[in-house]
């Protein structure tokens, strides 16, 4: 039972953000419609592979985030050294700090997968209107 709860809960997260970006890419296209209809430089379409492609981007960026530093570990271990060069002996280093938080990931998950899903639709969405 707590199995296909927890694949319920899976998949209503997945068809959340499916929705989510799919608004966000359709949102997209009409603003682009509107904005670029009248331009000879960059038509619609291509404005939306732009963003397309931008939005994948940006949303691996985040996917990756800082490797499971957060910053309160960072400044811990910038403290750790200086304490290190101030006292010489008897200090705990910085990569002993750091080895605390190395398997904790920081990234933004939610927003980062909002963004992947979102510019792959506006990638679909530019090559079907092709």
């Amino acid at each position: 039972m707590a199995f296909g709860m927890m694949i319920g809960r899976v998949l209503f997260n997945l068809a959340a953000f499916t929705a989510i970006a799919a608004l966000i890419a359709f949102a997209a296209y009409f603003v682009d419609l509107r904005l670029f209809s009248a331009s000879r430089e960059l038509s619609s379409t291509d404005a939306l592979f732009l963003e397309g492609l931008g939005f994948v981007i940006m949303g691996l960026l985040l996917l990756m985030g800082r490797g499971g530093i957060n910053l309160y570990s960072q400044k811990a271990a910038l403290l750790s050294a200086l304490a290190g060069a101030v006292y010489k002996k008897g200090t705990v280093g910085p990569s002993e700090q750091l080895r605390r938080d190395a398997w904790k990931p920081q990234g933004f998950v939610r927003i980062a997968l909002i963004l992947i899903f979102a510019g792959v639709f506006m990638l679909l969405i530019y090559f079907l209107t092709l």
